[in-house]
C-alpha cells in the first residue's frame, strides 16, 4: 500500500485545491500516470501515481489540501485501503471548499444563489464574484452598492500581495535609473524579427542583454543567505545561470513565468517562450515549473503613459529591472541640429545590502550598451 501525500509545490502558499481528480476511484494506474489537479495560488499542478496499482481516493474534488496529506492510497490488488476518520461523505450538491465556506459564512450567503451558480466546485473567486452582484443573503438589492462593498482579492492578487509585503519588510532596497536611446534598438529589433519570423521587441532584447551579463555581474544574480555560525552575517551565494522572470499580465492577474538559462536561448527562442508564457497567463495555465527558480526579474511596464516605474525585489534575490514605454521627444544631435528621437527608461531596484549604488549604474548601462549593439 503506497501513500500518495501531497507535496510542497512553492513556498508562498500553505495550502492548495483540489480541482480535478484524473484518475477515477478504483481504476488502476501507472506509476507515471497523471491522478490528480492541484491548484496554488498561481498555477496547476499535476501530481503522477508514483507507483502502480489501483488508486483508491480519500478526497474529493473542492477539499482543500496541505502539504503532508494523505489525498489516496496505490494498492498491488483491488483491496480497500484505510479510510481517513474524519472524510466526509460524498454529497449530492456542489463541493464547496473552505475559504469559500468561510466567506459563505461570513456574507451569509443564500445556499439556492450557491446551487445556482450551476458548478461542481465552488471556489473562493466564484462566492468573490457573486458578492460583486451586490445582492444581500436573501437576493434582495439592498446591501451596499458594488462601489461600497468590500472586495476580497483574488487568490493570485493574494500571493502578489504576500510577496509584495515580505519584499518590503525585509529588503532594503535602492533605486537607479538611466535613459536609452531606443531608436537603433527598436530599429534592430524589426530587422531581427524578419529574419527570425518571430516577433522581437525591447522585452526580448532587455532579457538577452540581461542574462548575457551574468558572469561580469554574478552579484546581481546571486542569492542572499544567511551565513552559518554565531553571527549569522548575510552572505550570497552565486547562481550558476541567469534564470530570468519576466512579469506577464493579460487582466488575469500578475505572473512571473521564468526564462531558465537564458544566457542561451537566442532571440527567437526568447521570444517563442514570451509569447507562449502570455496564452498561458491568458488561459490560467501556468505550473509551477513554469514559475520558479527565477535569480533576477525584468518588469514590463507597457502603457504609453508611464515614464517611471520601481519594481519589487521578489525575496531570494537581490535585483529587479524595469522596462517603461518608449517615449517621442526632440533632442540636439552632435551637430547641434534638432532631431526625434524615442527613448525608454531603464529602472534598477537592489538590495542595497548586497549591491552598492556604483555597481547598479555600472550593470544599468552595461545592459543598454548590450540592447543596442
Amino acid at each position: 500500500m503506497t501513500e500518495l501525500r501531497v507535496p510542497k509545490l512553492n513556498n508562498n502558499d500553505t495550502e492548495y485545491l483540489l480541482v480535478e481528480w484524473l484518475a477515477e476511484d478504483g481504476a488502476r494506474v501507472l506509476k507515471d500516470d497523471p491522478v490528480v489537479v492541484l491548484e496554488t495560488s498561481k498555477a496547476a499542478e499535476e501530481l503522477v501515481a508514483g507507483t502502480e496499482g489501483v488508486l483508491r481516493r480519500t478526497a474529493e474534488t473542492g477539499a482543500t489540501c496541505v502539504p503532508g496529506d494523505v489525498i489516496a492510497y496505490i494498492s498491488d490488488d483491488s483491496a480497500s485501503p484505510p479510510t481517513p476518520a474524519d472524510r466526509e461523505p460524498t454529497s449530492s450538491g456542489p463541493v464547496i471548499t473552505a475559504p469559500a465556506q468561510a466567506l459563505i459564512d461570513e456574507h451569509g450567503v443564500d445556499p439556492a444563489r450557491i446551487r445556482a451558480l450551476g458548478k461542481k466546485v465552488i471556489k473562493y473567486a466564484d462566492v468573490a464574484a457573486l458578492l460583486e452582484t451586490g445582492t444581500d443573503a436573501g437576493g434582495d438589492s439592498a446591501s451596499p452598492s458594488p462601489e461600497t462593498r468590500t472586495r476580497p482579492l483574488p487568490a493570485v492578487q493574494r500571493a502578489v500581495a504576500a510577496a509584495v509585503t515580505r519584499s518590503h519588510h525585509t529588503i532594503p532596497a535602492a533605486f537607479t535609473a538611466v535613459k536609452l536611446d531606443a531608436g537603433p534598438a527598436i530599429a534592430r529589433a524589426r530587422e531581427l524579427s524578419k529574419e527570425a519570423r518571430a516577433l522581437i521587441g525591447l522585452p526580448e532584447l532587455l532579457v538577452s542583454a540581461v542574462a548575457s551579463l551574468h558572469e561580469r555581474f554574478p552579484v546581481c544574480f546571486a542569492v542572499p543567505v544567511v551565513a552559518d555560525g554565531p553571527g549569522g552575517e548575510l552572505a550570497v551565494r552565486p547562481s550558476p545561470a541567469p534564470n530570468v522572470g519576466v512579469t506577464v499580465d493579460v487582466g488575469h492577474g500578475l505572473y512571473v513565468p521564468v526564462l531558465r538559462g537564458a544566457d542561451r536561448l537566442s532571440l527567437k527562442e526568447i521570444a517563442q517562450r514570451l509569447t507562449a508564457y502570455r496564452t498561458k497567463a491568458m488561459r490560467g495555465a501556468f505550473r509551477e515549473e513554469d514559475l520558479a527558480g527565477g535569480n533576477i526579474v525584468v518588469t514590463l511596464h507597457t502603457d504609453a503613459a508611464v515614464l517611471l516605474a520601481v519594481p519589487i525585489i521578489f525575496p531570494g534575490q537581490t535585483c529587479a529591472l524595469s522596462l517603461c514605454a518608449p517615449q517621442h521627444e526632440v533632442a540636439l544631435d552632435s551637430a547641434g541640429n534638432i532631431v526625434k528621437r524615442t527613448t525608454v527608461t531603464l529602472g534598477l531596484a537592489f538590495d542595497h545590502r548586497v549591491v552598492n549604488g556604483r555597481e547598479a549604474a555600472m550593470f544599468l548601462n552595461a545592459v543598454r550598451k548590450a540592447i543596442t549593439a
